[in-house]
């Protein structure tokens, strides 16, 4: 049991890691696609999308971390 907890630890600080990566690279992936493809009417959309993803990957690994240790309520 205490190897399964570590490695949702482990698991929950990759989430975190991955959602502020999705952060800081989407302006640079956003641009590009916007060279090559014209999506300028779904520009918005693609960046609310993206920014979901990056919110909803960190609140997982918050949420991983915050049950890897018993809290007395």
């Amino acid at each position: 049991m205490e190897n399964k907890n570590k490695v949702q630890l482990i698991w929950g600080i990759v989430l975190i890691l991955m959602g502020v990566s999705v952060f800081f690279r989407l302006p640079v992936v956003i641009e590009k696609m916007s060279d090559t493809v014209d999506l300028n009417s779904g520009l918005y959309f693609l960046h609310f999308s993206f920014y979901l993803i990056a919110v909803i990957l960190i609140g997982g690994g918050v949420k991983k971390i915050l049950n890897y240790w018993p809290f007395k309520r």
